[in-house]
């Protein structure tokens, strides 16, 4: 567990069971009985844990690996479902090839599992959904990512938001895809979240620190954006229309990365390429009529 601020061992503790054998011993004899001969003692004695002090102790969680921060903009569901996420996650300890599902820990947002509705603008409409939980995903991500853990899978936003590190993030949607990976170094991961909520005047931030041994040396890239998509115009009269007056481009990029074990071999050498999608203007309002028509409706202009 995370103790003023620093990984500490919680020392196990001694338990008390009933041995099989014993309880096998004690009972056969008694099965053809009746009445009060139907009865049989068995003595408890210690029971000792299967992980142990030395165990969690021989995991070597003991230094930083990879730290990444991102933040965010200000909406109180935001705050409620970015800080619910980050809590689930927080102390989350990984044993040598366990696997971390972001699903997993964090549950189906819906309101019984305490996330809340806010905002969302879609095709620039403002929709209610359980948003805000990719934030956590791709910090998380992005910290796994820097410190060479197997990537069981991932997949970025559609559209580009410039608060992620680009190519290199990623979202999570319940029962479509999860954001995985795998602790594949011999010493134990421990994941340390922090959150510090925003408000109207300031930004959330949320942190995601990631404790072990160094194990693998990593080198990350990303290469220049290429094959440029245009957004495209929609006029919406909705009466909760959300205007984006400059809307952005959609792109293709890929991510590198390459990992080394402690020997300085080359053990990962990954290309994750991606294309985002354009961000659509979005104008409140009605289209205007196209003048350069006649009335059967034949073009005289060009688009």
């Amino acid at each position: 567990r995370i103790q003023n601020g620093v990984p500490t061992v919680v020392p196990h503790q001694v338990g008390v069971g009933i041995s099989a054998g014993a309880l096998a011993e004690a009972i056969l004899p008694v099965l053809t009985e009746s009445g009060e001969a139907r009865a049989a003692t068995v003595e408890y004695s210690e029971a000792e844990p299967e992980f142990t002090t030395e165990d969690a102790e021989a995991l070597g969680v003991k230094e930083v690996v990879s730290e990444f921060t991102t933040r965010f903009p200000h909406a109180d569901y935001r705050n409620v479902n970015i800080g619910l996420a980050a809590s689930r996650i927080n102390n989350t300890l990984l044993k040598p090839g366990d696997e971390f599902s972001l699903n997993g820990l964090v549950g189906e947002r819906t309101a019984a599992n305490g996330f809340a509705k806010g905002g969302t603008i879609s095709g620039g409409v403002l929709v209610e959904d359980y948003g805000g939980v990719s934030q956590v995903a791709t910090t998380t991500y992005h910290a796994a990512f820097k410190a060479g853990l197997e990537d069981v899978y991932h997949q970025p936003h559609s559209i580009y938001f410039s608060r992620y590190p680009v190519g290199q993030e990623a979202t999570v949607s319940w029962g479509n895809f999860d954001m995985a990976f795998r602790n594949d170094t011999p010493y134990g991961v421990l994941v340390q979240t922090r959150f510090t909520a925003s408000t109207p005047s300031s930004q959330g931030v949320v942190t995601v620190r990631l404790w072990s041994t160094e194990h693998f040396r990593v080198e990350t890239s990303v290469s220049d954006r290429s094959n440029f998509t245009d957004p495209q115009t929609i006029y919406n009269n909705k009466d909760n229309c959300i205007a984006n007056p400059e809307g952005s481009r959609g792109f293709s990029i890929t991510s590198y990365r390459k990992v080394w074990d402690p020997d300085g071999d080359l053990v990962k050498d990954e290309a994750y390429p991606w294309t985002y999608r354009p961000n659509p203007v979005v104008i409140c309002g009605e289209e205007p009529k196209d003048e350069g028509r006649n009335e059967d409706g034949n073009g005289n202009g060009s688009d």
